[in-house]
């Protein structure tokens, strides 16, 4: 009897340490835990405004009576004493030299692409590579509305087409096209007229052809003086003033790289500091400049305030329009992504997350450098007391006691100064060692 008793005995045993065990694993490491893996994420903190354009900006005026015709694009570079416009009669003088000179590019454009240095080496699959690359090139442009790289891309698009069809043979020239335009280009002149006057800049600058009537409000060197009233009103009127624009203005001169953009902003939205070095992105422009913050000007309107900013980066799109919409990039965060439903508590009060590491669960500490609604940003380091890249962070689902209680034990021996080698192994079986050298970025998830 005490051989089958001590045997009944032992199979009960077996039977509950078995149920404990599948009841801490199924515990542990069922599918309740929902994970989204640590990847290296960037957020920044923005500011959305109407923004407007100061610049040291001189308006060039004429007492020509006529047309004008003006030979440069608006933001051209443009020398001391150059021709910015030229005076006609009618406005069909001006319609025949445009015609003149379309044409005229046409043809220059022909005889490139039948030009024989250039098909008899050329190879068909060379050149069908090519068109497709300029094809997406033309979209990209598209998509980005810069319409001033657009036009130049046409033209070379235009040309591979010409000389792809002399090389596979679907044409051998285009000279009966060039005789044509050439002749329609003679027709042309014979009534073409020379302008009755030409105007010149007295000083070098960026060339504008029109004037808006805030030249002389808006200058840098009375810039401080602008107030609130003053910036609502040319906005509210898209930047023109037609009642200050003078008869006799003929465009403007922009002199030197620098300007200025001042707008209203409600200061609580972001941390605003002069001296900061910001990033603006600019409607007109797929392109982000650099400025910086020179003053920060109180108003009337507690929630108001008056900011200033300088760069001088210049160009053909930053003279284009003396208004527009404005997005300021204060700050730029790098660290590693957590969403909120993840943030949990150790017994130390300390925030950070609970993670799965094979068979295990671990608590990571957060380092936070930036946080908002969705998720916060953890600093990205080296220590394995803080969550690392690739951790898989536990989104939901309870943890253990039994975990918890064993977490903060372990917690508690590597901290100590004396810590026996048999507990140290404890540690080291339950967190992981950190990546201090990933930069992928991303928001990838894993479930």
């Amino acid at each position: 009897m005490d051989t089958i008793t001590a045997k009944i005995l032992f199979f009960l045993l077996s039977v509950f340490i078995l149920i404990v065990v599948a009841h801490q694993v199924a515990l542990l490491f069922d599918d309740e835990y929902d994970t989204e893996t640590a990847i290296v994420y960037s957020s920044a903190e923005k500011v959305t405004f109407k923004g407007i354009y100061v610049r040291n900006e001189t308006v060039v005026t004429s007492n020509a009576n006529g047309v004008l015709s003006y030979p440069n694009i608006d933001g051209s570079k443009i020398a001391k004493d150059s021709v910015v416009a030229y005076v006609y009669k009618t406005e069909n003088d001006i319609f025949i030299n445009q015609q003149i000179a379309k044409l005229k590019e046409e043809v220059a454009l022909l005889e490139k692409e039948q030009n024989p240095g250039t098909t008899d080496v050329a190879q068909p699959e060379f050149i069908s590579s090519l068109i497709d690359e300029k094809y997406q090139t033309i979209t990209t442009l598209i998509a980005k509305n810069d319409l001033t790289a657009l036009a130049e891309e046409r033209k070379n698009f235009q040309s591979l087409l010409g000389i792809y069809q002399i090389v596979i043979n679907e044409e051998t020239d285009y000279n009966d096209r060039i005789d044509s335009l050439n002749k329609e280009i003679a027709e042309l002149q014979k009534r073409q007229n020379q302008p009755v006057d030409t105007i010149t800049v007295p000083d070098s600058g960026y060339f504008i052809s029109y004037v808006d009537g805030y030249e002389s409000l808006l200058d840098p060197d009375n810039i401080s003086s602008i107030t609130a009233d003053d910036i609502k009103e040319i906005i509210e009127n898209d930047g023109y003033d037609p009642s200050k624009v003078s008869k006799k203005a003929v465009g403007k001169i922009v002199d030197g790289y620098k300007w200025n953009l001042i707008g209203l902003v409600n200061i609580d939205d972001a941390v605003f500091q002069v001296g900061h070095d910001v990033t603006v992105k600019l409607s007109s422009t797929p392109d982000s400049v650099s400025a910086k913050i020179e003053d920060i000007i109180e108003t009337d309107d507690p929630e108001e305030s008056i900011v200033i900013l300088s760069c001088e980066k210049l160009n053909y799109n930053l003279v284009q329009c003396r208004t527009e919409r404005i997005e300021l990039i204060l700050n730029d965060y790098s660290g590693i992504k957590v969403p909120r439903e993840a943030i949990r508590f150790n017994k130390k009060n300390e925030k950070g997350v609970y993670i799965l590491q094979g068979q295990r669960i671990a608590f990571k500490k957060l380092d936070i450098i930036f946080e908002c609604d969705e998720y916060l940003l953890s600093k990205i380091t080296s220590d394995n007391e803080y969550v690392s890249v690739y951790d898989d962070i536990i989104l939901n689902g309870e943890i253990p006691q039994e975990v918890i209680e064993q977490i903060s034990e372990v917690t508690t021996v590597t901290e100590s100064e004396t810590v026996p080698s048999v507990q140290t192994s404890a540690s080291e079986t339950i967190q992981t060692d950190a990546s201090s050298d990933t930069t992928i970025s991303g928001d990838g998830e894993n479930e």
